[in-house]
């Protein structure tokens, strides 16, 4: 059973591209800002240092997927959807990537669906409302972990991030990793693999 609902995909897409365009705007400000700084200690021009800011995110892709995964039952199931968004650099490489997922239990009665009135995600709710922090046994929240995921992956191509390791559980194998993120993280992985694979270029 392969259930999506529109406007959970909505509001996942619209969550992780809003969170991809702080991203891309923080890149290229904080550089300019530095090659200000740096051109006005050797006596350049600020068009000289707005020219290196511009040099610098030359190349620059942007990327967003969304993937789903679902788990059928007797009277229903539930339906996880997963959203990255990554900026990747010239080279291909993820200088910022940010993820976040919905999950959504679907009744089936007499041939209809009923969904949840709740679609909020994970990072929506929070550690009040999602108090993963209580019970995990290195006691971070959902986002703590999901942006230990998200910093780990820094640097890496597409094809490495799909490489990541899991565990038969989908944890994360690498033992530095697994010390800040302990949450199953193998559709992470595919959504933010999936993400670089798709990115195009910005500007």
């Amino acid at each position: 059973m392969k259930i999506l609902h529109p406007k959970q995909i909505r509001r996942l897409a619209a969550l992780a591209a809003s969170a991809l365009l702080l991203a891309g705007c923080s890149g290229p400000s904080s550089m300019s800002s530095s090659s200000g700084s740096s051109s006005g200690s050797m006596g350049g021009t600020a068009g000289s240092a707005g020219s290196a800011g511009s040099a610098s995110t030359e190349g620059w892709k942007a990327g967003l997927a969304v993937v789903s995964e679902s788990e059928a039952g007797d009277a229903g199931g539930e339906v996880s959807t997963i959203a990255a968004a990554v900026l990747l650099d010239g080279e291909g490489r993820i200088l910022h990537t940010v993820v976040d997922e919905l999950e959504t239990q679907v009744s089936a009665a007499e041939g209809s669906l009923t969904l949840p009135d709740d679609l909020r995600t994970k990072r929506q709710k929070g550690d009040g409302d999602y108090p993963l922090a209580a019970v995990s046994e290195i006691g971070k929240g959902w986002a703590d972990q999901a942006d230990a995921l998200a910093k780990h992956l820094e640097g890496m191509t597409a094809s490495e991030v799909a490489a990541l390791k899991t565990d038969d559980e989908g944890r994360a194998a690498d033992p530095d990793l697994l010390a800040g993120c302990t949450i199953r993280i193998d559709g992470y992985r595919d959504a933010i693999a999936k993400a670089c694979r798709e990115a195009k270029p910005i500007g």
